[in-house]
């Protein structure tokens, strides 16, 4: 059972990878623009998997709008948390490319930290303060190359990342209680519908800016698909027969996939100080994440 768990989890984090690549195919290659990418993949992704959360549970689909503190939290949730995931994603991703995404993506951790030591009115131990600095050294080493002096990767790309890393927070801490009563996949199902439907308030999907052929509509679809509804359901699945802390362990080889695949399919240099500013950064948030 527990290997069953451990390949739902490495396949959730396969399954985010690609999508971050097809994303950059769809934004680089296609020209589709992060606002309109956005708003079509949540409300396709929340129709998902509020279908997979009602075949799998057959309880009461609009059950969490009947309390209404819970409805506000969950609206704060698919605003603030999904949205603001998916838009600085894939807005990162426009800046720069998936793998950089993914990379600085992947130091909401980091945010989680700060917010538990206000709440507890503690400074967090020597230990994480060392890998924090490990942390911010290392975006340093991917954004410079090294070179304190000048920008490899546009500030815009930096600002868009770190957004999306505060809203990993915010994703992580708001829905915690909602999660227990409701289930993940319904939770989640419905951020995605609230944080779609407010997408389409700044750039409505029937307005698509990109070139539609047969290859971008099967990129979408991972993306939308392969990458939200299936990664989600395998993720949850995971937790069944694994721990939560060895699962976000499993999930994390997502930004070393997603440095693969770009190095492959888009031949991106990867110069020996990003591999040093990789893995400072990669190894010292999975560290943190153990101690969460």
């Amino acid at each position: 059972m527990k290997t069953k768990g451990m390949i739902y989890a490495a396949s959730a984090a396969a399954f985010w990878a690609i999508s971050g690549i097809s994303g950059q195919i769809l934004l680089q290659q296609f020209s589709f623009t992060a606002n309109w990418l956005v708003s079509a993949r949540m409300l396709v992704s929340g129709f998902v998997l509020i279908l997979i959360s009602q075949g799998s549970h057959k309880g009461n689909l609009f059950a969490i709008f009947k309390n209404p503190k819970d409805a506000l939290a969950l609206i704060l949730f698919g605003i603030f948390g999904m949205y603001a995931v998916q838009a600085g994603f894939f807005q990162t991703i426009a800046f720069s490319n998936a793998s950089f995404a993914t990379i600085i993506q992947f130091t909401g951790p980091v945010f989680i930290i700060f917010y538990e030591g206000f709440r507890q009115r503690r400074w967090p131990s020597f230990q994480t303060i060392f890998l924090l600095l490990l942390t911010f050294v290392g975006i340093l080493l991917l954004a410079t190359h090294g070179n304190l002096h000048q920008l490899i990767v546009p500030k815009m790309a930096i600002i868009m990342g770190l957004i999306a890393a505060l809203a990993i927070a915010i994703y992580s801490i708001l829905p915690r209680q909602l999660i227990s009563d409701y289930g993940s996949l319904s939770v989640v199902g419905w951020g995605m519908l609230i944080g779609g439907t407010f997408a389409n308030l700044i750039h409505p999907f029937w307005h698509p800016t990109g070139t539609f052929t047969l290859f971008s509509v099967s990129q979408f679809l991972i993306v939308a698909i392969v990458g939200t509804a299936l990664s989600f359901f395998c993720y949850s699945q995971s937790l069944r027969y694994i721990s939560p802390s060895l699962a976000g362990i499993l999930t994390a080889v997502e930004p070393l996939l997603s440095l693969v695949f770009s190095i492959i399919i888009f031949q991106m240099a990867f110069g020996w100080i990003e591999w040093v500013g990789f893995l400072m950064v990669f190894c010292s948030i999975l560290l943190i994440q153990k101690q969460l």
